[in-house]
């Protein structure tokens, strides 16, 4: 029997070197920012396949999320194949993520198991917060079809700049919120009986 997917979101597009890589230089990410690696090894270590969307998570110009083409072909990817049970959204990805579960059906939120947000912290009006994540926002308020969905929510916004996932000091930490991640979990899973 074949793993779970997860799909997994990139961040917003560069096509200069803008955003670092897993060395810490700078690099140009025309399809979206993510250090593809670390998100699928931590899809692994959950059990998941872990399955990256080519397609990066840029708003439309008017800063509409709901209708650009990361969150189109998400919803289309998760609509068509029932074998995911996760999703992963980085950077512009992570802000996608509740774009994405707004569109989703009743029948559709069943199947996530595993919502992960990382590196979306809220905006100056504070939206979106970890708590607009939560399955529990989703439940009977909009759509009575929807009470009792729970998914598990893994919500971080930015490494610290000392974590020690970086590979030196003075690098911008968001890019590294994948390894931050996946270190917490090998971590999480050491400590462990």
């Amino acid at each position: 029997m074949s793993n779970p997917k997860m799909l997994i979101l990139r961040g917003n597009s560069a096509k200069k070197p803008t955003y670092p890589n897993e060395k810490g230089d700078n690099v140009a990410y025309p399809d979206g920012a993510l250090h593809e690696k670390a998100a699928k090894d931590y899809a692994t270590c959950r059990g998941y396949d872990g399955d990256v969307l080519d397609v990066s998570g840029d708003p439309l110009k008017d800063g509409d999320r709901d209708k650009n083409p990361q969150t189109v072909q998400a919803v289309l990817k998760l609509r068509d194949d029932s074998s995911y049970a996760g999703i992963y959204g980085f950077s512009g990805g992570g802000y996608d993520v509740l774009h994405i579960l707004k569109q989703l059906k009743p029948n559709e939120l069943e199947r996530i198991k595993l919502v992960v947000v990382l590196g979306a912290p809220p905006g100056k009006n504070g939206y979106p917060s970890k708590s607009d994540f939560e399955s529990a926002r989703f439940v009977s308020r909009t759509n009575p079809e929807t009470k009792g969905i729970k998914w598990e929510l893994v919500y971080m916004t930015n490494p610290p700049a000392d974590a020690s996932v970086l590979p030196r000091r003075g690098v911008d930490p968001h890019m590294f919120g994948p390894e931050w991640l996946l270190a917490q979990e090998l971590k999480c899973r050491q400590a462990s009986p």
